[in-house]
């Protein structure tokens, strides 16, 4: 792919709404449609093990990273990250004993659905870290029966979660969850880039990612620990990767605030959407904070630095709000999509669900429907965990890590078109990412 093919697919992905006569926007499709691939990628936690799927046919490819030459060690493995023409992605591992965590540059020479093989070649290896390196979570402790503290939240080393790409820019990003850096790679060479990496105190600690808006301008982080209440605002620059500190917008006020973000979706340049998990205080709650406000959606407008609840919590199953904690959310025109997944009380994993809602009134979201356990997803499924769209926001891909499996929603119709699970070889599937997303 050339250098003016790969810019003008980045471009499309990125476009604002312009007015373009159909001829020159039916020339930029076919384009996009050439380049783009219908390709997941994701890893699996136990048996280590990278997924390709491609959603159009429905179809999946398992890949042994010990058959990848140059490949380290039997690591466990965390996130991952596809570029749009599916041919070049990134998988994150965690730090152990004997080695650092790394971010792993992969190329896939060749790619065959109908035998599922593909050929995938080690590009780069970007250790992040040292061995042995521990995590820098704060110390917390639950206080009460409506807020665990799960285990697995307890990091013993670091983790590097939350890949991004910067639109119109040579740079994507990563996050250090378990410390408080960004890191950041050139992925024209693979390479750490000259600011990497990025560390600005009160701001990075326990961020999720930095999601980029769609010009490349703004960038909003999430706290993705227990009460962290606020979401981090920052400018980026697309020349050198640099991201700058601009504010922190809190999820409520002093006395009474959400905490714990999982994700950020931007609906346009100034206006975005993030949501809560935590239900109620903890240790680490501080003491002018008279409640915590339990899992509820935020709109948030990045020019003017505010955060305003839209979606409320509910406490029934079919009630119009947030049910379990909101992990991840994604828009579609004018539908809200929510992971709502049952991880952090005290009670792990009973179930998982999806909920729905309209947003043609941003203030005033309508509640569609709510994807269930037995019924719209296969019976035991817990912890609806991650969502991603495809470019063409035709598909939305669900993950769950617990229950093994990922799921395929046809968002015209708004139901479930397709199920892999352990039949597919999926044991822990997590760390979605769809060719041609931006986060």
């Amino acid at each position: 792919m050339n250098k003016f093919a790969s810019n003008l697919l980045l471009a499309l992905i990125c476009l604002p709404t312009l007015s373009l006569s159909q001829a020159k926007a039916d020339e930029h499709q076919n384009v996009y449609n050439k380049y783009l691939q219908p390709v997941v990628t994701a890893i699996d936690y136990h048996t280590r093990m990278i997924y390709l799927l491609n959603y159009e046919e429905d179809k999946i490819i398992t890949i042994d990273p010990f058959f990848i030459e140059g490949w380290p060690a039997d690591l466990p493995l965390q996130h991952t990250m596809v570029l749009p023409e599916g041919d070049r992605f990134y998988v994150t591992t965690d730090n152990t004993e004997n080695h650092p965590s790394y971010i792993i540059a992969l190329k896939v020479n060749e790619i065959d659905w109908d035998n599922g093989t593909a050929e995938v070649l080690l590009d780069s290896l970007l250790p992040v870290d040292v061995p042995n390196t521990p995590a820098e979570l704060p110390f917390v402790e639950s206080i009460n029966n409506n807020q665990a503290v799960p285990n697995w939240l307890l990091a013993p080393s670091t983790q590097i979660h939350g890949p991004t790409w910067l639109p119109y820019s040579d740079f994507v990003y990563f996050t250090d969850w378990t410390g408080d850096k960004v890191r950041v790679i050139n992925y024209k060479t693979n390479e750490f880039s000259d600011v990497d990496p990025i560390s600005i105190p009160g701001y990075t600690e326990q961020t999720h990612g930095i999601m980029f808006n769609k010009s490349g301008t703004l960038g909003l982080g999430t706290g993705y620990f227990f009460d962290n209440s606020v979401i981090d605002l920052y400018k980026a620059n697309r020349e050198t990767g640099q991201v700058e500190a601009v504010k922190q917008i809190m999820l409520g006020n002093e006395k009474q605030h959400a905490a714990f973000s999982h994700y950020v979706f931007w609906l346009d340049e100034r206006y975005a959407i993030t949501a809560s998990m935590q239900f109620d205080k903890t240790s680490l709650t501080p003491s002018t904070t008279r409640r915590i406000i339990p899992p509820s959606v935020w709109l948030i407008d990045a020019w003017e630095g505010t955060a305003t609840r839209i979606i409320r919590h509910t406490n029934h199953v079919n009630g119009h709000g947030i049910f379990r904690s909101a992990s991840d959310i994604a828009v579609v025109g004018n539908k809200l999509y929510i992971a709502e997944e049952d991880s952090i009380d005290h009670t792990f994993a009973d179930d998982g669900y999806v909920s729905v809602f309209d947003i043609s009134s941003r203030y005033r979201p309508r509640f569609i429907k709510r994807f269930k356990p037995g019924e719209d997803f296969p019976e035991g499924f817990a912890v609806a965990h991650t969502l991603s769209p495809t470019a063409d926001n035709r598909y939305l891909l669900l993950a769950s890590w617990v229950s093994g499996y990922i799921i395929k929603i046809d968002t015209l119709t708004d139901t479930v078109v397709k199920v892999f699970g352990p039949g597919d070889g999926l044991v822990m599937p997590h760390g979605l990412y769809a060719a041609g997303g931006i986060r």
